[in-house]
């Protein structure tokens, strides 16, 4: 586990610290321009998703995830239209399935077959929506920060919330629910920067927050907790002169939620395992809620608000006057999403992967908003002038955010992506060589491992799009794996290769069918050419390595 407020002061600490002390210079002498936020906003958000995740634009297929859009093709000469697309959504996902899976994601098969169907196997166009997403988010996060920063903090915050890896995990793949939900809350971020509490809003942004809010809790479950969102909404404005068709479009997500959560019910009333393993009875959970509540996270948070409320007493005693802002409320929410989230990955948090969204960056603006709120109340206390004491405020800020940022994780980040480049295009010119070569030969996917299984799925999904006639097997190692689930994958494989499997095009193995046959037999690392068994049946043999690590 790392360390989420590990303090970075190396030289880079101080190139940075110098940079936006002069960008808050500088910004100074034309804060009342706004319009020029806005452009500016624009152009960071751009030069960021470029800098972050640009190679990916250069990135081709990978083996793995990427061969779902292929099943839901099925044909490269013949590709799915838009007349297939709910019995795709309804006969090949989980959403057919109602109350009888440990999924019920509607809004990212929605949007995943949308995708599907409407870039097909162009991997660029892919790959440009990803980049045009990460902007988007990076936008509306800016926007959000405006309201109540400077532009140099606001972009500094960024900044500091793109050092983690994580991220890499997100928009260096094509097929995570993350993904989905980052556009998800970009919506809302959007909607939150233009909704006006005490004023009539249009019904565009009641629009974004309830597409918004569908989208996020429709990929992934534990954004369920987002159905408070057009809840709060609705009591907020209880009386307030707000049209029943702007209510309306905030139940929907209400009623889509419900939908979601009854399904999940219904199938773990069946069976109380979730997707990871773990047991989803109240008491298991709350086991985990007691035991992992304190953690360096939490810690860091609680600490914060009991020096935040302290320094509001003694002001309180000072002038008898409370000044509790309702800043104060946004690390409490946060908080709360951030221990909800701990709970449902079963206490395994943080991971460095895309599980740690939101709940990271959740944590790191609660950090930002207790700073902000203490060192105001501080000055406060010590009556410095409003002028000085908003200097003083951002100078702090700057020099807190400057030392929570790594710079080693902004680059990783670009190195990650310059990774998934590289690797999708050396997995793509071996398909494309591999289907090149058009003769007769009996293809053997070999299973040296349990978490084979995948790999070797994926790589009929693709043989299966691209149309190769050739006759496939599977063959699988003898040996055990360490666990009951891996011995059950290598157990699921071993039924596969004895009895085939039509649907992935694979006949049974058989070595009398090998006699004076052309072999060709595909491994997947993280074996080696000396894991590959020999097969003395065969006439020509060979064996080839898929590369996609």
């Amino acid at each position: 586990m790392y360390n989420p407020l590990h303090l970075y002061w190396e030289s880079f600490q101080f190139v940075l610290l110098g940079i936006f002390l002069f960008f808050l210079v500088i910004e100074k002498r034309y804060e009342d321009r706004k319009n020029i936020k806005t452009i500016l906003a624009s152009l960071t958000a751009i030069l960021f998703s470029v800098y972050f995740f640009g190679p990916n634009l250069k990135a081709q297929w990978w083996l793995i995830d990427d061969h779902e859009v292929f099943y839901f093709l099925k044909s490269k000469t013949e590709p799915s239209g838009w007349k297939n697309y709910f019995d795709i959504l309804l006969n090949l996902t989980e959403v057919g399935n109602f109350g009888n899976a440990q999924r019920y994601r509607v809004s990212y098969y929605a949007l995943r077959i949308f995708e599907v169907l409407l870039w097909k196997d162009n991997a660029f166009v892919w790959y440009l929506i990803r980049f045009f997403i990460s902007t988007f988010f990076i936008f509306s996060l800016l926007r959000i920060l405006l309201l109540r920063f400077p532009f140099t903090i606001s972009c500094l915050f960024v900044l500091s919330v793109f050092s983690f890896r994580y991220w890499s995990d997100i928009f260096s793949r094509m097929a995570t629910s993350e993904l989905y939900i980052v556009f998800g809350l970009s919506l809302l971020l959007t909607a939150f920067s233009c909704y006006k509490p005490k004023e009539k809003n249009s019904v565009w942004i009641y629009l974004l927050i309830s597409l918004g809010t569908i989208v996020c809790l429709g990929s992934k479950e534990n954004f369920i907790i987002l159905t408070a969102i057009p809840i709060g909404i609705l009591f907020w404005e209880r009386s307030k002169d707000t049209s029943w068709w702007n209510r309306m479009i905030l139940v929907f997500p209400i009623l889509y939620s419900a939908l979601i959560v009854i399904s999940l019910y219904l199938f773990f009333k069946k069976v109380p395992v979730d997707i990871y393993g773990n047991r989803v009875s109240l008491s298991e959970k709350l086991a985990v809620f007691l035991t992992k509540f304190v953690n360096e996270f939490t810690i860091g948070i609680f600490a914060l608000i009991v020096a935040f409320l302290a320094f509001s007493i003694l002001e309180f005693i000072k002038i008898r006057k409370v000044k509790i802002s309702i800043w104060f409320f946004l690390p409490l929410v946060f908080l709360g999403i951030l221990l909800f989230n701990i709970v449902f990955y079963s206490g395994v948090w943080p991971t460095n992967s895309r599980y740690d969204f939101p709940g990271m960056i959740l944590y790191q603006g609660a950090i930002l908003a207790l700073v902000f709120l203490i060192v105001s109340v501080v000055l406060r206390l010590f009556e410095v002038d409003i002028k000085h004491r908003d200097l003083v405020v951002n100078v702090v800020l700057i020099f807190f955010l400057c030392s929570v940022t790594s710079v080693k994780g902004i680059t990783d980040l670009q190195r990650d992506s310059r990774t998934n480049m590289k690797r999708t295009q050396a997995f793509t010119s071996f398909l494309k060589e591999f289907l090149s070569d058009s003769s007769d030969r009996i293809i053997i996917l070999y299973v040296h491992q349990a978490f084979d299984f995948e790999p070797v799925d994926a790589m009929t999904r693709f043989l299966n799009y691209y149309g190769d006639k050739n006759e496939r097997m599977i063959l699988v190692s003898e040996s055990k794996a360490e666990s009951d689930f891996k011995n059950g994958l290598l157990n699921y494989m071993r039924t596969l290769s004895k009895e085939g499997s039509p649907e992935r095009d694979v006949i049974p193995f058989d070595s009398k069918k090998l006699k004076n046959r052309s072999c060709v037999l595909l491994f997947f690392p993280p074996a080696s050419i000396e894991d590959a068994p020999n097969i003395p049946e065969c006439k020509e043999y060979k064996k080839e390595i898929v590369p996609f690590q």
